[in-house]
């Protein structure tokens, strides 16, 4: 290839038709930015005395602009971009009018849509592919874990957000070309040429002294460790799920050089990240995510270089002549092809996993997407308490975020849970509950509690807990059907209540002077033991008392007491087999009455 094969002429098309050339002849700069993480950008500057240029050129907010770089000999003009205006400007510099043309392909409507959604029993292909065509898209080559997912959840994020978390999280990029988004795994630094043909016979190939105008090149140890951990917890076997991987990068590959051989030379320790999912290979997907990440930095580049169409962002691209430990493989993340009236065509390129010196933050004029953790807590609606895996786990929605999204299952805060103990309380289908999040992810989120709201009330409502002073004097609990264990503190009235849901059978205990326990049912009482009963009082009496009571034992019946009395209003009958009234002393059988004695014999001593 030869060092200088395109000219600095930016051929511009707007929707399908080249600018004239008297128009054409107005554009002073021409700047196509492509960078990892974000949408493809241009930025055109064009002399504009008397301020028709828009006008003549049809150019307005939406309109679709392909730039293509011109050949400086038998080589095809070279397509850099398709994209649509999003921006316009208009600059008076000193009486001299100036305007300023902005754009970004498609895909930048990812970045204006938000959606709160439920993706189920799908896999990371269907759902990219499901996010692309929402957004106007066409899927391009996808390539992706083919493991089937239960639920993925999208909490409000934009599509481009979304689609980059399952990305890192898959360890896969994307990236959109003519309308088009591919997804799979990052482009591979060892991809790229030796560089042993040199950079005028291949034009991947940056050399020192023959197509590099100016180039800074950097190897460092700062922040890199030897290898990363993953942890998680796997709350089905209660157990924690550690996910490993070394240090490596597809993003530099050098003779000289290693990431994990830099941190060891200094006692790196790993690096620990506690945001896994429990799920040992998701978790090993996001480790390895993870470690190329961080080694990435371990080689960092940026090289202004004669114009270059062929070097985009995810070109493997050799450096040479540079000498060690810089010499080597890397794998470009921007490039800005910078079209000058004066200066000619560069091309920048750079090598770096943090580094964002892309347009669209000006074309969008906000900052750079972040995937921010979910702050805080939320209201939410049990919708399903039927766990399959009978975990004791409920299903939610979330009014504030969406009508339609439906959480998959959550766990539940329970007082005291353990092996065979704590409480087991459920909240209801319907019920308002309190929502925290593990790790501030949407997708994983765990019921701290029920909720009172102005529909749903405690038994009785709050004035029967509260008095008018603010004091507390109430605290209940009752269940689905109106079972209730009260707690009352009054003056005057201390008790702890147990009833059933009309309040026809109560337990109540007094904390009185007395400290009485009454029972109160409206049927029936059973006291039933399969040992000894006793009722006992150590000063005070007890006392029977119904309409009739009868007292009855299949065994011997003992009565005993220091005197013994049996009083009846009407007639009293005492009747066995046979009868024995003895006394150890004197004995006397009186009757305001007659006094009859009979029987077969009578003797008397």
């Amino acid at each position: 290839m030869h060092t200088e094969a395109y000219t600095s002429l930016l051929t511009v098309e707007v929707d399908g038709t080249p600018l004239p050339a008297e128009l054409a002849g107005l554009l002073e700069r021409g700047r196509i930015t492509d960078a990892s993480g974000l949408p493809d950008a241009f930025e055109l500057d064009f002399v504009d005395s008397d301020g028709t240029l828009l006008q003549k050129a049809s150019l307005r907010i939406g309109s679709v602009v392909r730039l293509i770089a011109s050949a400086n000999g038998p080589q095809p003009p070279e397509p850099l971009l398709t994209a649509e205006v999003t921006a316009l400007e208009r600059e008076d510099i000193g009486g001299s009018l100036r305007t300023r043309v902005r754009g970004a392909d498609r895909s930048h409507r990812l970045l204006r849509n938000r959606h709160v959604a439920a993706y189920l029993d799908t896999t990371v292909a269907d759902i990219v592919a499901i996010v692309v065509r929402r957004a106007g898209l066409s899927p391009g080559t996808i390539s992706a874990p083919t493991a089937v997912l239960e639920h993925v959840a999208q909490d409000g994020v934009s599509d481009w957000v979304f689609l980059r978390r399952l990305a890192d999280a898959a360890g896969c990029v994307f990236d959109v070309r003519e309308g088009k988004l591919d997804f799979g795994p990052p482009p591979d630094a060892g991809d790229a040429p030796d560089g042993a043909e040199g950079a005028r016979d291949d034009p991947v190939v940056l050399q020192y002294g023959v197509n590099t105008l100016y180039l800074r090149a950097t190897v460092t140890s700062a922040e890199q460790v030897p290898e990363v951990h993953v942890r998680g917890w796997d709350a089905e076997s209660k157990a924690a799920v550690v996910s490993t991987a070394a240090a490596r990068t597809r993003s530099a590959e050098l003779p000289d050089a290693d990431p994990a051989r830099l941190a060891d030379g200094f006692g790196g320790s790993p690096y620990l990240s506690g945001n896994g999912s429990g799920t040992p290979a998701d978790q090993d997907l996001l480790a390895a995510a993870l470690a190329d990440r961080i080694a990435g930095g371990f080689a960092e580049v940026e090289a202004h270089i004669l114009g270059n169409p062929v070097i985009r962002c995810g070109t493997a691209i050799a450096l040479t002549g540079f000498g060690a430990p810089f010499d080597g493989r890397y794998t470009a993340t921007e490039s800005v092809h910078d079209f000058d009236s004066r200066l000619g065509y560069t091309t920048t390129v750079v090598v770096s996993n943090a580094s964002d010196r892309s347009l669209f933050g000006l074309v969008s004029a906000s900052p750079a997407p972040a995937d921010a953790p979910l702050p805080g807590v939320l209201q939410a609606v049990v919708t399903d308490t039927a766990d399959p895996e009978q975990r004791g786990r409920v299903r939610l929605s979330f009014p504030t975020r969406s009508d339609d999204y439906v959480s998959g299952w959550a766990r539940t805060v329970q007082p005291g849970a353990g092996d065979g103990r704590g409480w087991a309380l459920l909240p209801e289908v319907g019920d308002e509950v309190l929502v925290a999040f593990d790790s501030g992810r949407f997708d994983r989120p765990m019921v701290l509690g029920n909720l009172y709201n102005g529909h749903d009330l405690p038994h009785g409502g709050w004035n029967t807990h509260v008095a008018s002073g603010g004091r507390i004097e109430r605290r209940s609990f009752t269940s689905r059907t109106g079972m209730r264990l009260e707690f009352v503190e009054a003056p005057g009235d201390e008790r702890v209540e147990l009833s059933t849901s009309d309040g026809t059978q109560k337990l109540t205990l007094t904390q009185t002077a007395e400290r009485g326990i009454a029972l109160l049912a409206e049927g029936p009482i059973t006291i039933t033991a399969k040992q000894d009963v006793a009722v006992s009082t150590s000063s005070g009496a007890v006392s029977i008392r119904g309409a009739s009571v009868a007292i009855e034992a299949t065994g011997a019946l003992s009565v005993k007491g220091a005197t013994l009395e049996v009083a009846a209003t009407a007639s009293a009958d005492i009747t066995g087999a046979q009868l024995t009234l003895a006394g150890s002393g004197a004995t006397t059988v009186t009757s305001d009455g007659v006094t009859t004695v009979r029987g077969a014999t009578v003797l008397i001593n």
